[in-house]
């Protein structure tokens, strides 16, 4: 017998009966149903407990319209508050994953990420060097290293912010006050050339 699927194809259905008098069309399609079952029931589960962990250590921000490197997806837009300063929970860093941002200066898009390394410090950079900053390509962590995406320099984390120069993630200032990392507007718009 002839039967056309959703695609419009037509296919031969199997019609062969088994010892046990089963359909084998009928037995494929309850482990294809059990099997996606399975899948929705772990998706859901890990879904709600990966959604419960973001939730916690990371705010909803919206993308940034504008980015200032290429080849990569929108990195979260953050805003100064009334007192000129940009406010992260630390909590937000206790992943040790670098963090990228935008902060839109003048109009124009500021990268920059902040990593938590292990040795205890936050740190802070602009996602460019003085080196390769023209090829607007930035930075990407690679376990305990920053990688220039530009000329594959690879520098340990624990250098962020404390080595200027070359292709060294170019420091930027913050501090931590009242169990946030806050950044000055002013430090990100000096960035602004970094980014042309």
């Amino acid at each position: 017998m002839m039967v056309i699927n959703s695609m419009g194809w037509k296919r031969e259905r199997s019609r062969r009966g088994n010892a046990d008098g089963t359909c084998e069309v009928a037995r494929r399609a309850t482990g294809a149903v059990a099997a996606v079952l399975l899948g929705v029931w772990l998706c859901a589960g890990l879904g709600a407990t990966a959604a419960a962990a973001e939730s916690v250590i990371t705010p909803a921000r919206p993308l940034a319209q504008a980015m200032a490197t290429k080849n990569h997806d929108p990195f979260p837009l953050v805003t100064a508050d009334s007192t000129g300063e940009v406010r992260f929970a630390l909590t937000e860093f206790s992943d040790g994953l670098a963090h990228f941002y935008t902060f839109m200066a003048k109009g124009l898009p500021v990268e920059f990420f902040v990593i938590w390394t292990p040795d205890n410090v936050i740190r802070t950079a602009l996602d460019a060097c003085d080196v390769c900053y023209r090829a607007k390509l930035g930075y990407r962590q690679d376990g305990e290293f920053v990688v220039c995406n530009n000329c594959g320099n690879r520098f340990p984390m624990d250098r962020i912010d404390t080595v200027n120069g070359g292709c060294n993630p170019t420091p930027l200032a913050a501090r931590i006050e009242s169990g946030e990392l806050v950044i000055s507007a002013a430090d990100l718009t000096a960035g602004l050339p970094y980014f042309p």
